[in-house]
């Protein structure tokens, strides 16, 4: 009998076995059900003082259930999946795990990533088999891409004793078809490895550079009884937490006091690593410009005066200042090359600081390379710049910052002149000043994520330091905004979040708004409705310009309309509030009803008309079905 109440308190078994366990001892199911009662302030006393090691009895889903409270998971998000029912019967027991059940797979996925980036903490997404892992397929790319530490998982439908025999929902080497796109993918072997196995995927995930994993096995081993080890995440953390190499660091200083015109990269491993205030260090030692290439965050204050905005095409010396640094140094940057020359010239030396080490280099020669943690780096770096530096190096670093601040002034000057357009009040409305009315509109803190294709997102001032955030996608497949808006809410309940999603990319994933109805995320989408896909409209006119498409103004490939898309309505059939705005003032209106409602921990929607408007953009940009 002690032996039991100790496996039970240390939550080695569960509290059926428990209760089966004493009333094959001889004592009643009522007396048992009792005794259970009296010990669980004691167990709930154990499991709040934790413990790395613990030996789990049960079925292969309740050690999987064990093992992701071990490795810090609060929510799991998943989509209907019968071969998983002992674990969602080992949830009954453990209110500590969370199940938020999604309607399909990929926005699900999605709201998973926008959790984990928005929370910093660990989650998985599970689905139904291969069927099931295909649908989430897209947004483990779009994981891979963005460098996301999110765990995927699906069973086997082909049982461990008949597998290899084309049965139900089976495909041979399962595992295999997600390797290109996740740091880890694995099978596990028996039952009593699915925590092992679970435990190698949180590991290499949550491993800088972070990324996603893959983790599997044969639907029998949820329902197989085991015994395994579970042990908490803190015993398997490598804790990659990596200073650089002083004597690379000493070059890096001495490169940048010596420089003309330095210029800083910036990107998310700042966000990540909490170093914006670190980076904004660095910069206004040296009067150095920043800019940021194509990542998710907003990684430094734009309106700080040496903030000289994004590149608008894929060289940084597409910057409309400074055009020629001579010395770059990029901070935590994936640095997505969308060219066949090096976005960093070879003009310019290059410093590279960053955790990804296995990237660095690979197209863009090093002068210096600095493999850190980027908030270690940038304070050996600060460091060394401020130990070198003499008054007349501090003398130039100021005359250079009054000169990007002059820049600066002048840039935020003319990004004023969209509002000079003589369409601006026109309806359906320009998607520059749908953009405006929301940034005038959003709180000061609010959290924006943006899936609005080549929306500029003028007037927000995105400031990571206590101001308003950004959450970005780039990892380019469609329907991940609604999702990842919801995930955001749902770790960041206190924050306003605004989703602005295009049309094309919302019908690719609009359930997630039955999460934020279900769940009272009371998050505002606003989608920009001008009922085609107007990037790849411009970016194939682009490729043929003067062609046949433009001379005859049929497009085959881009218009949504006839009938148009009622994003309101779609909406509305997911149990969210929403209303269509024609004009700037429909617009403004919308805006305040969606403030009062989101007060009342209601969603809402707004579809925005936008006009169709682009490069040789036809009048009626749509070509009729070809009829036999």
């Amino acid at each position: 009998m002690r032996e039991l109440v100790a496996r039970y308190l240390s939550q080695s078994i569960s509290r059926r076995t428990f209760l089966k366990g004493l009333t094959t001892a001889g004592i009643s199911l009522t007396a048992a059900k009792d005794i259970v009662e009296a010990l669980v302030p004691a167990a709930h006393a154990q499991a709040a003082g934790g413990t790395a090691y613990k030996v789990v009895e049960g079925t292969g889903a309740e050690c999987f259930a064990e093992q992701l409270i071990a490795s810090g998971v609060k929510y799991v998000f998943g989509n209907s999946a019968s071969e998983d029912a002992h674990f969602y019967e080992a949830l009954v027991d453990r209110p500590q795990l969370k199940y938020i059940l999604t309607p399909h797979e990929g926005p699900g996925a999605a709201m998973a990533a926008g959790y984990v980036k928005a929370s910093g903490e660990p989650t998985i997404v599970m689905q139904a088999a291969v069927v099931g892992l295909v649908n989430a397929m897209g947004q483990m790319f779009n994981a891979y891409k963005e460098q996301t530490p999110l765990v995927f998982y699906s069973y086997r439908t082909d049982q461990s004793g008949r597998a290899g025999r084309d049965g139900f929902e089976e495909v041979a080497n399962q595992e295999q078809i997600v390797q290109p796109m996740t740091k880890y993918a694995w099978l596990a072997r028996r039952p009593d490895m699915i925590p092992e196995t679970v435990r190698r995927a949180f590991k290499a995930a949550w491993t800088p550079p972070y990324g996603p994993t893959y983790a599997s096995w044969h639907s029998d081993y949820n329902d197989e009884h085991v015994r395994a080890e579970v042990i908490a995440h803190e015993k398997m953390d490598p804790r990659m937490r990596v200073r650089p190499n002083p004597v690379e660091v000493d070059r890096a200083a001495k490169m940048l006091l010596e420089a003309r015109m330095p210029l800083m990269i910036v990107g998310d491993e700042v966000t990540t690593a909490q170093a914006t205030g670190k980076v904004v260090k660095l910069a206004e030692l040296l009067g150095m410009p920043v800019t940021q290439a194509r990542q998710i965050y907003a990684n430094f204050p734009e309106t700080h005066p040496l903030w000289v905005g994004s590149p608008p095409a894929a060289r940084l010396t597409s910057l409309d200042y400074p055009k020629n640094p001579d010395v770059v140094i990029n901070v935590g940057n994936k640095l997505q090359h969308n060219s066949v020359v090096p976005m960093v010239g070879r003009e310019a030396k290059f410093i590279d600081m960053r955790i990804d080490a296995a990237s660095m280099g690979n197209i863009i020669a090093l002068d210096v390379p600095l493999v850190a943690d980027v908030a270690f780096g940038l304070d050996d770096l600060a460091a060394a710049v401020a130990q070198l530096m003499t008054p007349a190096l501090k003398q130039k670093a100021l005359s250079r910052a009054e000169e990007v601040h002059g820049f600066h002034l002048k840039a935020r000057t003319l990004r004023e002149l969209v509002m000079k357009n003589p369409d601006w009040n026109r309806a359906p409305m320009l998607a520059d000043r749908v953009t405006r009315e929301v940034a005038q509109f959003a709180d000061p803190d609010a959290i924006i994520v943006h899936e609005a294709g080549s929306v500029v997102l003028h007037g927000f001032d995105f400031n990571p330091q206590a101001g308003r955030e950004l959450f970005f996608y780039y990892g380019a497949h469609l329907g991940s905004g609604v999702g990842t808006a919801a995930g955001v809410k749902l770790a960041r309940p206190d924050r306003q979040v605004i989703c602005l999603v295009g049309d094309g990319s919302f019908v690719f994933g609009p359930t997630a708004l039955w999460n934020m109805a279900r769940l009272e995320l009371p998050v505002i989408t606003v989608v920009y409705n001008n009922h085609a896909y107007s990037g790849p409209h411009s970016r194939v006119v682009e490729k043929v310009p003067g062609g046949r498409m433009v001379q005859t103004g049929r497009f085959f490939h881009d218009y949504l309309g006839n009938p148009d898309m009622n994003m309101a309505l779609i909406a509305r059939g997911f149990g969210v509030e929403a209303e269509v705005a024609r004009s700037p003032e429909e617009l403004k209106a919308a805006l305040g009803r969606a403030r009062k409602a989101t007060v009342e921990g209601k969603p809402y929607l707004i579809d925005a008309q936008v006009a169709r408007v682009g490069v040789a953009w036809a009048e009626n940009p749509w070509t009729p079905p070809i009829k036999a």
